[in-house]
Parts: C-alpha cells; structure tokens; sequence
C-alpha cells in the first residue's frame, strides 16, 4: 500500500514502460489460450494492485466524542493513518486531513485492534510487530500535534503486549496486558498518555494462570478467565471481582468449552457472552448477575456465531454475525436494523452502492451513539459511510475502489458430502471469460481451528488468480471452526488422514462439477495449509502439478516442543495431534510429518518463510528444501529476514506474489502480467 510512490513510480515507467510490457507471458493451458484467442479473458490487473494499492482508504473509526474520524490509508512508501474532523468527512485531502507514518502495522486479530481511539478523542493508540516475532508493541500518537514524536508505551524487547479496552472517559487511558514479566503469561497494565505513564493493575500469578482479563462498563477491571491448573486443558474458571477485591467464580469451563464474556455491567447486573456450554454451535446468552440465571439470545443451527456487536456505555447486543456461506447480520435492535436499511436505500440511490449489500452492518460508534460508521459490503466493493443518526445524514467516506464490470469473479459458496457421510463446506471462484474446466488452485486455511470465509470480488490475492486464469478453491474441512464441536473435533487425529482426504475430496467435487481440469492442479497454504501442501503432494490423490508451502510445518513434533511460550491452548494441539510427551504418539507424530516422507514429493515446489516466525520455526522449511535438493527434486526457495509467520511488508508480499504468479504460469500454463515496475521502488 503506497501513496507517495505516485511520483517514483512515474518516473521508472517513463523510462521502463515499453520493455516491461514484454514482460507478461500469455497462457498455454489449452482451455486458456483459446479464450485468448477470442478475446475473452479480462485484461490483465498489474500485481501491485493486489499488493500496493495507492488508492487505499478504509477502517475508519470516530472519535469517542463523534468528532473526528481515523482510518488507514497509504503514506508516504508505506501504511499509515491519517484523521479529519467529521464535519469534513467527504473531504480525501486537504489542509484538514493529517497524516502519520506509522509503517506497517500489527497483523490485525493477533493481539486486538491495530488502532483505536483513546477516550479523550485526541490520543490514539496503534501497535506495530516490527520483524513478524509476534512481539507487538504500543504507541500513542497525538492527532493535534501530527509532527510530535509518538510514545513508546512498551518499549519492551522481546516482549507481546495485546490491547484489552479503553480508559475512564475523557481520559488518554486504556488497558493493555503484557508478559513482560512472565513471558508464559500476561499481567494486565493501564497506560497514560496525557501523563506518559503505565502502572500496573493485576498480577496473572495473583491467584492461577489468567488467560484473559475483562474490563467492564464502569471502565474497572471486572472480571477474568483463570486457568484451574497448571495444564493446558484444566478447567478454566470465569470470575468477577467483587468491591473488596476479590473473586467470585460464575462458571467452570471444561477442556473444550468456552465462555467469553463480551460486556460486563456490575451496575445493572448483567453479562453477555459467547458460549458452547451444553451445546453443539455456539450462543449468545445474558446472564444475570445476581441469580446466575442464563438466557439465549440468539443461535444458530447450521453455524456458530460468530460476534455480537453493543452501543458504547451499557446495554446488551444490538445484533450478531454469522456465516452459514454468505455473511449474515441479525439485528436484535430493529429500530436500528431500520435505521442502517434506510441508510443503504439512500446510498443505492446516491449511486455509493451499485447493488444490495451482501452484508450492512455498523464497524464503530460515537460514544453517545448517536453517530456510526456503517460498512456495506457489496458482491465487489467494501463501502463505509457515516451516518449521523439525528439528521440521518449520509456521507461516503471511501473513494471508490470498485473493479471494472467483468474483471472478476464472484465468490460461491458450496457444499458437498465427503466419502465417510460428513457435510463440509468451502468457497470457489472461477476465472471469467473461460468456458469448460479450467487449471485449478487449492487454497487451504492455516489452524485448523479457523476457517474459510466470504470475500467481494475487489482487489484481493483470490481474485489475482482468478485473473490469471485459475479458479481458486477454498475447503472448510473437519477440524475447521465455525461449524460447531462436533465438527472441529471429527478432525482430532485426523491431521494426516480425514483431513487431508476431505481436501482431495473437494477437488473431486470441482472436478466433478466441471470447474477444474484434473491434469492441471495445484496446491497452496500456509502454516498449516503449508503443511497440507506437502501432506497432498506426498500422498498425491490427484496429479498435482506443484504446491507452493508458506510457513509450513514440516516436523510437527519439534513445532509443538518449540512453541511460543504464550500460546495456551496446547489441549488442542494433543487432541489434533497427539501428545508429543508420550514416547509412541511422538513418533506417529513424526512420522506423520512431511520431513518423514520428503522422498515422495515428485512435483516441482515453491517453499516460502519468514525467518522470524515463533509459530513454526523457519528451520522446518530449511529441512524441507534441503531434502528436496539433496533428492535432487525440484525446488525453490523464498525467505525474508524481517518478517514471520505472515508476510506484512507490501515490498515482500509483492516479490512473494510475483514469485507464486510465475510459478503458477510455469506448472499450469496460468497467465503471468510479468515484471511490475513498482519491484523497483527503494525501501
């Protein structure tokens, strides 16, 4: 994502224009080159659109007091943020407009939001990973003084701090937690920027291993996740604190339950969370604090839920999120479910939104309520608007990023039955302009415990493909999450066995179904996606062509013995895995792993690592390529000295995609748009 490359970017394609658009390859799959030949296939889109794009507004964020906006946008050769007042909100640029290089931010979800508003609506916190070792750090920047150096609130080495919750209001507080001290576990903290101070607040060795600290409505530490025993897998207990200080235990979690409180109100005696107690998919419940009486809000069942969403201050949910294949929002509040229909009739009409929204919903909100930012998501275009609710005034706040009409491909959902009974469900996108089956890419999920989701058909690295040619695959198979227990734990042991065929299954299915040419297929996946790849080039159910392994693992036993000493849910790792302890589970783990049967891969393969990664060491896929060569098979080798386990950096994740774009074009006869100018741009 660049902005201030314009220039630079100007100058190297005045000089190197004409040569690089020699560079591009047209495709040789068969089914390819005729609909090249006719004129059908979509025009190229340059990779550093997918990776580099200049044109990127999006996140935006009020201020608690509604007057101003943030958001991340490109600045300078790199992400940033930039703020403006909400009374100039259709305003891009400007003299009202401030922007701050941050550099790359944290990967979003690993340690909470990677920007937020402090209380005081003229602070604002970001948190940044800078060599992908997972060890993210706060700073705080002042909006008023955009040439001010930020505070270093954690200027810890070697240290993991994850944001919990914002100060008192009208504060420059929020709170932290951070294992600065036990690198196996995370105090909680509570920062100052209007003094520069951090104290601390709770202690996880106190009383037991704390796995999570919860903040409540009055702004106080109210409750926590207490781990009952030394070991992964003990029953966690779910505690409130009481005004002496201390605890009162609500609920006993077992193995593998969960209850996450997302809001707790001591004033009004209420709780709300997320739980699977006594269920299969996952519900969203209020509690009452004085009978421990627990009622259901809403369920789901196909699907766990997946979030619920709460006005600031008190209250309960105004609505929740799920995903049986297209993304779903349900408004408990249907004033406000009215409000935000309105809002989208009104921007359909305004020409903001060429279509129905697959899915509406607010993404932040004034304090007081009374102002939100609404994200619309359309088949092929994210669009964020503020409502101000009084007036029902509607204003766009990102330019249009909408890709040409034909240029992409909708994402589908589909389903199907495996060999052994079980529904799994996943995603595909099929290239456009191209009839009859066509050189398929697998694309497998990392986890397990995650899963596949819904995507619009804008600038994403699903859609690059597509564009090139292949249609993408994307399988949501046992031990996913989202689809219940019973699901996820039909893949316990299964890692190399059930798993494995419910992916070679669905490209069954794709075959089957006429989307995919079975001599042209390819594998891709990172972490353990990376493994999968080499799990499916070694067991070959289909004639892959190639397998690109990003982050893979490789020697599950050396992953699940180095791993990092704030992971907490190792019961999972056994339960998938085996128990690495054990003398004889160990060694069906190894001899499970890929490094075991290395001498099985026959297909070319393209190995990626960040060298930093604390998740799976880059040693596993040093072993890999050295077999491989040593065999004397075909392989080649990308890693990058400053980064992890997922590639940040716009810089690297270009070569990276540039490289698998090549790559692709080489084992499926794929097009390749070739040399990108912006490769050459300076760090």
């Amino acid at each position: 994502m660049i902005l201030g490359l314009r220039r630079l970017a100007a100058m190297a394609a005045a000089s190197t224009a004409l040569a690089l658009a020699a560079c591009s390859t047209a495709p040789t799959a068969p089914v390819l080159v005729t609909a090249q030949d006719g004129g059908e296939l979509p025009p190229l889109v340059p990779m550093r659109r997918f990776v580099a794009n200049i044109d990127y507004v999006d996140g935006h964020a009020l201020s608690p007091d509604g007057r101003r906006l943030l958001w991340a946008q490109t600045v300078g050769t790199d992400i940033g943020l930039a703020v403006r007042p909400t009374t100039d909100a259709a305003v891009l640029a400007g003299p009202g407009v401030k922007t701050f290089a941050t550099g790359t931010l944290a990967r979003p979800g690993v340690s909470g939001p990677t920007y937020s508003w402090l209380p005081d609506s003229h602070h604002v916190a970001y948190l940044k990973d800078f060599s992908g070792d997972e060890n993210t750090q706060f700073f705080v920047l002042d909006v008023e003084q955009p040439d001010a150096r930020p505070w270093a609130v954690t200027p810890w080495p070697g240290v993991r701090s994850a944001y919990v919750a914002r100060g008192a209001p009208g504060s420059a507080r929020f709170f932290f937690a951070s294992n600065k001290r036990d690198r196996s576990s995370m105090d909680l903290f509570e920062a100052d920027a209007a003094t520069r101070t951090v104290r601390e607040v709770a202690r996880s060795e106190d009383d037991g291993r704390v796995l999570a600290w919860i903040i409540g409505t009055d702004h106080q530490l109210a409750g926590r996740i207490r781990q009952l025993g030394s070991a992964d897998g003990s029953d966690e207990a779910v505690e409130l604190r009481n005004p002496d200080g201390s605890w009162r235990r609500i609920r006993t979690v077992k193995a593998f339950d969960f209850f996450w409180p997302h809001r707790i109100d001591l004033q009004n005696g209420r709780l709300w969370a997320m739980t699977n107690i006594g269920r299969d998919k996952s519900a969203l419940v209020e509690m009452d604090l004085v009978s421990d009486a627990e009622r259901v809000l809403a369920e789901d069942a196909e699907v766990d839920l997946d979030s619920a969403q709460y006005l600031p201050r008190q209250g309960g949910p105004y609505g929740y999120a799920l995903e049986p294949g297209l993304p779903r929002f349900v408004y408990l509040d249907a004033a406000l479910g009215a409000e935000v229909a309105a809002a989208v009739k009104e921007a359909r009409g305004r020409g903001w939104l060429d279509a129905e929204p697959v899915v509406a919903r607010p993404s932040s909100t004034a304090e007081d309520g009374r102002q939100m930012v609404l994200r619309a998501v359309t088949g092929d275009e994210a669009v964020e608007l503020l409502l101000e609710r009084d007036s029902a005034r509607l204003t766009r706040l990102t330019p249009p990023r909408k890709p040409d009409a034909g240029l992409f491909s909708p994402t589908e959902p589909f389903a199907f039955k495996t060999s052994d009974g079980l529904t799994v469900h996943g995603y595909v996108v099929r290239p456009r302009g191209v009839a009859g089956p066509v050189p398929l890419v697998v694309d497998i999920h990392g986890g397990p415990w995650v899963r596949d989701r819904w995507q619009a058909a804008s600038f994403t690295n699903t859609q690059m493909l597509a564009n090139r040619g292949y249609a993408v695959l994307k399988v949501n198979y046992r031990g996913s999450s989202g689809y219940g227990r019973a699901f996820m734990l039909a893949g316990a042991l299964e890692y190399n066995g059930r798993m494995q065929r419910d992916i070679a299954e669905a490209v069954q299915w794709a075959i089957d179904q006429g989307i995919a040419d079975p001599q042209r297929l390819a594998v891709f996946g990172g972490s353990f996606g990376g493994f999968s790849v080499l799990a499916q080039l070694i067991q070959q159910p289909h004639d892959y062509r190639c397998g690109i392994d990003v982050v893979g693992v490789a020697n599950w036993p050396r992953v699940i013995e180095r791993w990092p000493p704030f992971w907490r849910n190792r019961h999972y790792f056994a339960m998938t895995y085996g128990d690495v302890a054990k003398p004889d589970e160990r060694a069906a783990m190894l001899a499970n792993s890929p490094i075991s049967q290395i001498d099985r891969i026959t297909a070319p393969l393209l190995v990626i690592h960040g060298s930093n990664d604390v998740r799976v060491l880059r040693q596993d896929s040093d072993d890999v390529v050295a077999e491989m060569r040593r065999l004397g098979r075909p392989v080649q080798y990308m890693t990058f000295a400053d980064e992890g386990h997922s590639v940040r950096k716009w810089r690297n994740r270009l070569a990276l995609w540039r490289e698998v774009e090549d790559t692709l074009a080489t084992c499926l006869g794929g097009r390749s748009n070739g040399f990108d100018y912006y490769q050459l741009m300076p760090r």
